[in-house]
């Protein structure tokens, strides 16, 4: 049987009047080729043309894309992994149907000629599919239920449907785009554009967990999978946790078929604590590990890493960095070709790299925070909007008793911008994930360009349904905060290095599971991921991992005043800047002012030099 291949690619194509020819084929995968630097293929016929480029590391014959069944009426590029292809498999051949070779395109193609489009439901994984049928001329486009593997899509006037992995390849296809200016405000305050929206309005995302199909010029989306919050399960705390350790276990197992070096990503917290020791439970030889650091001893967890290494014996790779930041944002910024001002893509990009030295395949912790409660911003958000009625008092407070008891700026900025009344729970929650809340957002950004169309469908969205306010920041996280930024930031830093990496935490087993877990089992008393935190002290000792959280950052306030200060003046003062038009030049001089004389302002400098280096790169 053949082994799990990493379809590591980037895909691209079109169907209709205008449908991409070879030569603008060609053009998009060069754009994408460090998706899969090994080999493309391309299928083009009358009013259709898709491509590929592949990562080919085994079976490279077997693997090849477009592929396509006996009869040649199914053509189909994807990319991503189906973890449970060869159970899929076996039920093929179980129902009598002959698989030609050992892929999994192979697989894909006869579930879709078995099942139809129902076959979706049956794939574990992360994947990216388009799938051209022959018999009536359709496109059907499929993207893996939590937005793992990006897909995105813009139509012509004429009908035609384009689609490819990343923005890049739609503008060579798109010269007419026009800049979608809503997004600027939106990028200022989440740090992201979320789906269904890009930078531009001609080109969008398909929605995690939907299928678009295109027929005689017309689509159709449809949502194929949501995570259901009602009902919960009730079963001993005890039950709980063993049910919780398998399913992980069983996850990671899952992506353990490779031929390649694989490895995992080590921060020495819970959730990547938690997959690494059952991949050194799972796996016959050592575990490779990797962690990095920053010369900052604030923002260093590597030794925290180390000594879960120690203890799970793996073989543990470890880099302390002192980057040159300046260099770092400028490669950064050609390799997004969406803004996006999460900061720790940085940390994530050189961590990949490292990586990528030795490995093809990574594992990682995301998601372990969304699934099982792990954020304090689930136990904060409803605290401070009962104490609304206080906040307007408590915000001179904070003024007297200053650096004392927060060591800090960041932090009194943070709580400084939460003490003041919010008008819901969601506006509560929008606050506190905003990198710049409104009121600095009105006066930073020129008149034209300020809309708060953004955060108004962001608390639209929240206030959906009826669910707890525990579940509805848990479902707002799994449809804005994870597709939009972190998932985005994980694909497009790995994607840069030809680095796969699979999420355990992210399994549709798992998830499925978390959503049904009962609040109590994921936050007791102030512990946040209660259910989580077990699992990783039945693995590894106590010591080694209860801290507080620290997440993947980077010395940004310092970076932005010492080695990027120049790039910070230049950027965002000279006359490129300044004649966009976007920001208020007499406000963005404060801001730096301030930042220089040692107020920190990152939250508000680092979305604006991201919003403009994106703007150099991919706009003039």
């Amino acid at each position: 049987v053949g082994l799990n291949k990493p379809y590591m690619c980037g895909i691209t194509g079109g169907i209709g009047p205008s449908a991409p020819q070879q030569p603008l084929l060609d053009a998009q995968l060069k754009s994408i080729e460090h998706r899969g630097p090994d080999d493309t293929g391309t299928y083009v016929n009358n009013g259709i043309g898709i491509g590929m480029c592949r990562l080919a590391i085994v079976e490279i014959a077997a693997g090849k894309q477009p592929a396509s069944d006996a009869a040649e009426k199914i053509h189909i590029v994807w990319n991503g992994e189906i973890y449970n292809y060869r159970e899929l498999r076996a039920e093929l051949e179980g129902r009598g149907v002959h698989c030609r070779d050992s892929s999994e395109s192979e697989v894909v193609i006869n579930l879709y000629l078995e099942f139809g489009l129902d076959f979706i439901n049956k794939l574990n994984g992360m994947f990216a599919i388009a799938i051209h049928d022959a018999r009536d001329n359709s496109l059907h486009l499929i993207r893996d239920r939590m937005g793992k593997k990006p897909l995105w899509i813009s139509q012509l006037s004429d009908g035609t449907l384009y689609f490819a992995s990343e923005v890049r390849a739609i503008m060579l296809a798109r010269p007419d785009r026009t800049l979608r200016t809503e997004m600027i405000a939106e990028v200022m305050q989440y740090g992201y554009i979320n789906s269904p929206n890009s930078a531009f309005n001609e080109i969008h995302q398909l929605p995690p967990a939907s299928v678009m199909s295109w027929r005689e010029g017309k689509t159709k989306t449809s949502r194929y999978w949501t995570p259901e919050f009602q009902t919960k399960v009730s079963i001993s705390y005890e039950d709980a946790l063993e049910t919780t350790k398998e399913l992980i276990e069983a996850a990671v197992s899952r992506r353990l078929i490779s031929e390649r070096p694989l490895g995992s990503f080590l921060s020495g917290g819970y959730d990547s604590t938690v997959v690494t020791a059952y991949m050194a439970k799972l796996m016959k030889e050592k575990v490779q590990t990797y962690s990095i650091g920053f010369d900052s001893a604030q923002f260093n967890e590597a030794h925290h890493a180390k000594q879960v290494a120690n203890y799970l014996g793996t073989n543990h790779h470890e880099e302390i960095l002192s980057p040159d930041p300046a260099l770092i944002v400028e490669k950064i910024s050609h390799v997004l070709d969406q803004p996006f001002a999460d900061s720790s893509i940085v940390p994530t990009y050189l961590l990949a790299k490292f990586a990528r030295e030795n490995l093809i395949v990574a594992l990682g912790g995301d998601g372990g925070d969304e699934v099982f409660g792990g954020y304090d911003r689930y136990l904060a958000t409803p605290v401070m909007q009962k104490m609304n009625p206080f906040l307007g008092l408590a915000r001179g407070g904070l003024n007297l008793v200053g650096k004392q008891s927060f060591g800090n700026t960041r932090k009194i900025n943070r709580v400084g911008s939460q003490l003041s009344p919010k008008p819901s729970l969601a506006a509560r929650y929008s606050s506190i994930l905003s990198l710049t809340q409104p009121e600095e957002l009105s006066m930073l950004l020129n008149s034209k360009i300020y809309s708060n169309a953004p955060e108004t469908t962001y608390i639209n969205q929240f206030a959906e349904g009826k669910i707890s306010s525990f579940d509805r920041m848990i479902r707002s996280d799994f449809a804005a905060y994870l597709p939009g930024d972190l998932l985005v930031k994980v694909d497009i830093a790995t994607m840069a290095n030809s680095l796969e990496l699979r999420s355990p935490m992210l399994d549709v087993n798992v998830v499925e599971w978390g959503v049904s877990l009962p609040r109590k089992y994921k936050i007791k008393g102030f512990e946040t991921k209660h259910i989580l935190k077990d699992v990783a002290r039945s693995l590894v000792p106590a010591e080694l991992i209860d801290r507080p959280k620290m997440g993947f950052g980077i010395p940004r306030a310092e970076w932005l005043r010492t080695d990027m200060k120049e790039m910070v003046i230049d950027m965002l003062t000279d006359t490129t800047a300044t004649q966009r038009g976007w920001f208020n030049s007499i406000e963005v001089k404060k801001v730096i002012d301030s930042h220089m004389a040692g107020a920190d302002k990152d939250n508000l400098l680092w979305p604006m030099l991201m919003l403009e280096l994106w703007a150099r790169t991919w706009l003039n």
